[in-house]
């Protein structure tokens, strides 16, 4: 069993109100106990299990909280909608097509291209704290072309939506 003792935490969000009273369930000075990639314990640093530890990560005060679940992502796509967005939040009209554009740009990009694009959005939102990635197919609007969003996707995150 590998095991992993994360201490001297500042503040741990637990998501369980048992521990201050709140839906975030914040603890203070905390520990957290991870056996085989699961959270086996977590509460005051002062009661952290110190059996079998095999790791020992020192938080040096800074705050531990969940990893963001993303799980509404249209990740395989091709083209640029800047200027609607743009236009559209400047209250202008536009005529960039909207989503016939992505449409058209997707159902013509290589497979690599689609790829590359979705690994890259895809390493921005893990460097942001983001831990799961679902991907929905939505921009082939025929089942030929969703089934190939959903195989590029499957290459990237076992999480994927037809």
């Amino acid at each position: 069993m590998t095991s992993t003792l994360v201490h001297n935490i500042g503040q741990l969000v637990t998501n369980d109100p048992q521990h201050d009273g709140t839906k975030l369930g914040v603890i203070e000075k905390a520990a957290l106990l991870i056996e085989d990639g699961v959270v086996a314990w977590a509460g005051p640093d002062s009661d952290a299990p110190t059996h079998h530890i095999k790791r020992k990560l020192d938080a040096k005060g800074r705050a531990v909280i969940p990893g963001f679940v993303d799980s509404h992502t249209h990740m395989i796509f091709a083209g640029d909608r800047s200027k609607e967005f743009r236009a559209r939040m400047l209250g202008e009209s536009y005529s960039a097509g909207g989503i016939a554009h992505t449409v058209e740009k997707t159902r013509a990009a290589s497979d690599e291209l689609l790829r590359s694009n979705a690994q890259s959005l895809i390493n921005e939102a893990y460097s942001s704290g983001t831990t799961t990635v679902e991907i929905k197919s939505g921009y082939g609007l025929t089942v030929n072309d969703e089934r190939r969003s959903l195989e590029i996707a499957q290459g990237l995150t076992d999480e994927t939506t037809f």
